[in-house]
């Protein structure tokens, strides 16, 4: 049967159909000039730079302000951490000659010297990949991933380095105040550093390089439903 033919039942008044194919009848869209379909494809393309070289311009970004500013704040904090007197043997307040030592004062101030400086050696490391686009030679890591669950690692240790700082001895030793203060503002630059690099994750971005989004269209002629045996 010729697909060009009108529809072939004539048990129906003429002006039912006029002038219409069978697929014109049974495919409204294809009547008229609408007949062809169209089929979009997205591709994601990346161009990455496989020679590492140094880009200063790094440091002018918001994520290199966050590294410099977290290397900063924790390299106080360690160094406030082991400076305090009541991190060790210290002498006893209102007791001359005399040392006293407190396990807990000891801990605390252990625990806040190797988050600082953990942190700090880590986000060290990766503001020099970055610097060296080391980062983007490394494409095969999920990098915005890896460091937002390192940033939230960092965050939580610490916000517990500041509260195990603040009991006991805080009115002597006015240091351990000093080390809550440059924690807990430390933990609120890596605590955002974590939500940005979530929020690019979350939308597809590359941690370093350059990514598109390229959009094809094609279009081809509808194809007409099968024809009825007459």
């Amino acid at each position: 049967m010729n697909p060009n033919q009108p529809y072939p039942n004539t048990s129906y008044p003429q002006n039912q159909y006029p002038s219409q194919t069978y697929a014109q009848q049974a495919y409204p869209s294809t009547a008229g000039n609408a007949s062809t379909t169209t089929t979009t494809q997205v591709q994601s393309t990346r161009t990455v730079v496989l020679s590492p070289f140094f880009d200063i311009q790094y440091l002018r970004t918001i994520p290199g302000w966050l590294k410099i500013a977290q290397l900063i704040l924790m390299l106080i904090a360690f160094i406030l951490a082991a400076a305090a007197w009541s991190s060790s043997s210290y002498w006893c307040p209102g007791l001359s000659n005399t040392y006293c030592y407190n396990s807990y004062t000891t801990g605390s101030a252990g625990w806040a010297k190797f988050v600082t400086i953990t942190g700090f050696i880590i986000t060290l490391i990766l503001l020099n990949l970055y610097l060296f686009h080391l980062i983007e030679k490394l494409y095969q890591v999920n990098w915005l991933f890896v460091e937002f669950i390192y940033c939230v690692v960092v965050t939580v240790c610490l916000f517990i380095a500041g509260c195990v700082m603040i009991p006991t001895y805080g009115t002597y030793d006015g240091t351990r105040g000093a080390v809550v203060f440059f924690c807990w503002a430390a933990m609120a630059a890596y605590g955002y550093d974590a939500f940005l690099k979530f929020k690019a994750w979350r939308n597809g971005e590359v941690a370093q390089g350059v990514s598109a989004t390229v959009t094809t269209s094609t279009s081809a002629p509808a194809r007409p439903p099968p024809y009825p045996v007459v």
